[in-house]
């Protein structure tokens, strides 16, 4: 599970953690001055809190997905097919039907912009991965993700193939979204033109 904290700074504050929880019970016990065992269980207590005050929420926010994902994960195994067949609208209605409630991450937004591209909605794709570019490296459970469903039909399975496939994405979708606006705004221009 990738959390905020490296491995490192976790397993550091969990020894930290028993030791000051060990010299805090010898000197509530042993001590003349048991405050400072009451005031060394608090600090160790409080950083426990801490701790678990943003693990946590990012773990059950990562179960709630997965619980979700496994209840339509069926459905979402007939979107390849149905994107080699020809029906990428339906692929597309599909996949946002499912994901409508599911909670946002980068990995469900670059999935979302695959099938807008594939559908030809090309500045909602585009979003799409700037958006899901914007939160790789904010999401902690991309990595997971990308282990779990990574690999299938050229999906990218580690965060660098992942950012490296929505760079390309962009670049390709980039020029085609300016096109469209110039030739979108020629064609409101030739409109104004003519109601003149």
């Amino acid at each position: 599970m990738n959390s905020r904290f490296p491995r490192w700074l976790l397993i550091t504050l969990v020894v930290l953690a028993v030791a000051v929880l060990t010299i805090g019970i010898v000197l509530l016990l042993r001590s003349q001055y048991p405050y400072l065992g009451w005031a060394l269980l608090a600090l160790v207590i409080a950083a426990l809190v801490i701790i678990g005050a943003t693990t946590i929420p990012q773990l059950i926010k990562l179960y709630r997905f997965q619980k979700y994902f496994k209840q339509h994960e069926a459905q979402l195994q007939t979107l390849p097919s149905l994107m080699q067949s020809g029906r990428t609208q339906e692929a597309l209605s599909r996949f946002e039907g499912v994901m409508k409630h599911a909670p946002e991450n980068a990995y469900l937004i670059y999935l979302r912009a695959f099938f807008l591209q594939a559908a030809g909605k090309l500045p909602e794709a585009l979003g799409s991965a700037n958006k899901a570019l914007a939160m790789a490296d904010k999401d902690p459970f991309l990595p997971t993700m990308l282990q779990q469903m990574g690999g299938q039909m050229g999906q990218p399975s580690t965060v660098p193939e992942f950012k490296a496939q929505l760079e390309e994405m962009r670049e390709s979708l980039e020029p085609r979204v300016q096109q469209m606006r110039v030739r979108r705004e020629k064609a409101v221009a030739k409109r104004k033109k003519k109601s003149r």
